[in-house]
């Protein structure tokens, strides 16, 4: 039987796993999976893996009980062990149902994997599946990394994710199945044109096969060779990333200047490995129209400006530093949001503790003089006035404007910060210190105000002091 030699042969050079290592292998019930396992099973002992199989219910379908008992019954016969999950239909979204089944299948493999202490995950790929791949992405517009397809084998999280039959074609899967009297179910979803990639496998791959036979070949060795190139590339694309890029849980952050100093076809490529590798999971899948959308911002945009992006991402310049991040959520807790907003008020001799962790004390002259230890991160000297008091501590406001030492009228707060090149996440962290009457006083670690005091002045009163502990 061509298959099973051609899959034993494949298996003996792969070296995938060791002899009676633990894999893991996906099995709906369809005909794919259903070859994968009998041709596991009918593997030479000396390479054959210990199996266990994994199944998930959707719920979706009439059959799914039934599809659930013929799998179970299926690993009684081969003697595999079966983990099944029920997927809760009141858990099944309303729309994006692929994408969510998907999303489930693979969190209960690795569930799986982990109870049972395998790395290995096995799943039915196979050419036909590559070809529809690798065209509908081209068709989408991904970014090349994705214009490789299906890989054979995948890292993540710790597992390695394999697809043994990718070199195999569906039409070589069904001649095997019933060469073998194998049973399967059929889900008649695959019929449906409601699916993106059935309308590819039922209407367009066929006129392809029409105009050249072998259009299946030409685009799985289109793949092998985009990948072939990406991986002569990826050392340098690597070393140009470590240069003019930082990766973090939250963020990526770019150094505009040095990014810019590379090749242009460089720039693209590190842009899209850097927020591939970032991406958790590689939930964001960089297409080129979203790298060429960031690399024209990066290159024209003005500072403290930003990019909203695909995936609930954007992109935010701060002077010569760029960052790709997730959008702030609007607050759902509103005690959270009343606190975030939350104002503080400072009477005379009073240390506040604010929630940044920094202390602010207003103290009498006298009692601040009578202070040994007086080093602080600033202060200020003041004349205030009884109706002056109490001072109050916030952060800025939209439109706040404030007098300054030495200055003539008054200048938004937001022009100070740009003067001063503040970098815009920084902005809503700064404290503002207002008198009773809402004038501002002080814009901590930035300006004082006109009403700050020289030290010798005597008419000082009160000395706030603030300290970044």
């Amino acid at each position: 039987m061509a298959v099973l030699s051609g899959f034993t042969n494949q298996i003996s050079e792969a070296d995938y796993w060791k002899a009676q290592e633990t894999v893991i292998v996906g099995v709906s019930g369809g005909l794919d999976s259903i070859v994968l396992l009998d041709l596991l099973v009918h593997l030479p002992q000396e390479m054959k893996p210990a199996i266990h199989v994994a199944h998930v219910n959707h719920q979706l379908r009439p059959e799914s009980d039934e599809e659930e008992a013929f799998v179970r019954k299926l690993c009684a016969d081969y003697e595999v062990p079966c983990s099944v999950h029920t997927w809760n239909r009141s858990l099944q979204p309303d729309t994006g149902m692929e994408q969510a089944a998907r999303e489930v299948r693979y969190a209960f493999f690795e569930k799986v994997a982990k109870k049972f202490n395998s790395s290995a995950i096995l799943t039915a790929h196979h050419k036909d599946d590559q070809v529809e791949t690798v065209l509908m992405r081209f068709v989408r517009g991904n970014s090349l990394d994705e214009l490789t397809g299906i890989r054979q084998k995948r890292y993540s999280g710790g597992l390695t994710y394999i697809r043994p039959l990718l070199s195999f074609s569906k039409e070589n899967l069904r001649d095997y199945a019933l060469e073998k009297k194998l049973h399967w179910y059929e889900d008649e979803t695959n019929q449906s044109d409601d699916y993106t990639r059935n309308r590819f496998r039922h209407t367009v791959l066929p006129l392809l096969r029409e105009e050249n036979a072998a259009v299946d070949e030409h685009i799985v060795s289109f793949a092998e060779e985009m990948s072939d190139v990406l991986s002569l590339l990826s050392p340098i694309i690597e070393e140009k990333l470590s240069q003019t890029m930082l990766l973090s849980e939250k963020e990526i952050l770019i150094d505009r200047s040095a990014f810019l100093e590379l090749d242009p076809i460089l720039q693209k490529r590190v842009l899209e490995q850097a927020v591939k590798k970032w991406s958790a999971n590689e939930a964001f899948l960089m297409k080129r129209i979203h790298s060429e959308l960031l690399l024209k911002w990066l290159k024209t945009s003005s500072p403290n400006s930003s990019l909203d992006l695909p995936n609930n991402l954007v992109a935010v310049r701060e002077y010569n530093t760029c960052r790709i991040t997730y959008k702030k959520e609007r607050c759902s807790d509103e005690s959270k949001c009343r606190k975030d907003r939350q104002q503080f008020e400072l009477s005379p001799d009073q240390w506040l503790r604010l929630p940044s962790n920094e202390m602010i004390g207003l103290l009498t002259r006298e009692k601040y003089e009578s202070i040994v230890d007086k080093e602080a991160a600033g202060i200020l000297y003041l004349d205030l006035q009884a109706d002056q008091l109490p001072l109050k501590i916030r952060h800025r406001k939209s439109g706040d404007r404030m007098t300054l030492k030495g200055m003539q009228g008054t200048r938004k707060i937001k022009d100070i910060f740009i003067d001063q090149k503040v970098p815009l996440k920084t902005r809503d962290k700064v404290w503002v210190v207002t008198d009773k009457t809402e004038e501002i006083l002080w814009l901590i670690g930035h300006k004082e105000s006109a009403l700050s005091l020289d030290p010798i002045t005597d008419t000082i009163s009160y000395v706030l002091v603030y300290k970044d502990d």
